[in-house]
Formats: C-alpha cells, structure tokens, sequence
C-alpha cells in the first residue's frame, strides 16, 4: 500500500452519484494500491416503515425486498465489471437493515480508513436529514468519508485510468 488509504470502503445505492463515487473509489484505490469493498444495504427500515403505513401488506415487502436485494446484486456486479476493466479486484457485500448502521458494522469489521459515496441527497427540511442515509453514514462515521459529485471531472479521470 502506498497511499493514505489501505481499504476503502464504497457505499453504492443504485442511484447515479454512486456510479459516480464508484469510478472515483476505483481510481483511488488503483492509484492508491488500496483495497476495495463495495457495500449495498437493503433498507429494512423503509420497508417495515411502509408495511405500518399499510402502503404494503405482508406479502407485497417480502416481494419488494426481494427485489431490492436483486437490484443489489446487479448494481455489484456492474461495479465489479467497471473494476475489472480497470484490472482492479475487489469485494462485494450485501446487506440487510439500516443502512447507515449496517455501513458502521462494515468499516469496522473491514477495518476501512475511507468511505466513498456519492452526492447526498437533498434534504427539504430537518426532519429530513434524520432520514437521508448518505447523510448519518456521513455524520456518524467513526473513519474518513469522501463525498463525490461533478460527475464529468470523475468520468474523464476515470476513462484515462
């Protein structure tokens, strides 16, 4: 390892900005000679949360997690494959629970000094920001975290890899 980080940790979501923070967790963790992990995190919170709310019944969150947990292993293996291309090897892990707590379970049991994620989600009002998960990884993270945004800055430093 020859750089200030030696495992980083990436927090993906599906979304676009964590496309992003994978193409930058990539070229850190080559550049870095670092290891890299890639997290996803099924959001049971939000489940049982719609379940109570009775927007779902029993049978409709076990079909819904079971798609999330499907849309998890996919968004993995798309970030594998954008490391492959890179020649990087990395791990993958999918959980289930409150993300932020299940991403804090993970820096500690990788033992990760960074946590990469993409840009946070906007945030209407205080409340809000109770609920944004980008937002309490970043807050109550016991290590660095990185937030990445400007997505044509991270793609060209990417494509020149």
């Amino acid at each position: 390892m020859n750089g200030p980080f030696n495992r980083i940790l990436l927090y993906i979501d599906g979304s676009e900005s964590s496309i992003t923070a994978a193409q930058m967790a990539i070229a850190m963790a080559k550049s870095y000679d670092a290891n890299l992990k890639v997290i996803y995190v099924v959001n049971e919170n939000l489940l049982n949360e719609l379940l109570k709310a009775k927007i779902f019944v029993q049978v409709e969150k076990m079909d819904y997690e079971r798609d999330l947990e499907e849309d998890g292993k996919r968004y993995l293996n798309y970030i594998v494959k954008l490391a492959d291309k890179k020649g990087l090897k990395i791990e993958t892990v999918l959980r289930k629970g409150l993300v932020h707590e299940e991403v804090a379970i993970e820096v500690e049991e990788y033992g990760a000094d960074l946590i990469v994620q993409g840009e946070l989600g906007e945030v209407l009002s205080l409340r809000d920001s109770f609920y944004e998960e980008g937002e309490r990884i970043l807050r109550k993270s016991k290590c660095c975290v990185l937030i990445i945004r400007g997505r044509d800055k991270v793609e060209r430093i990417f494509d020149e890899m």
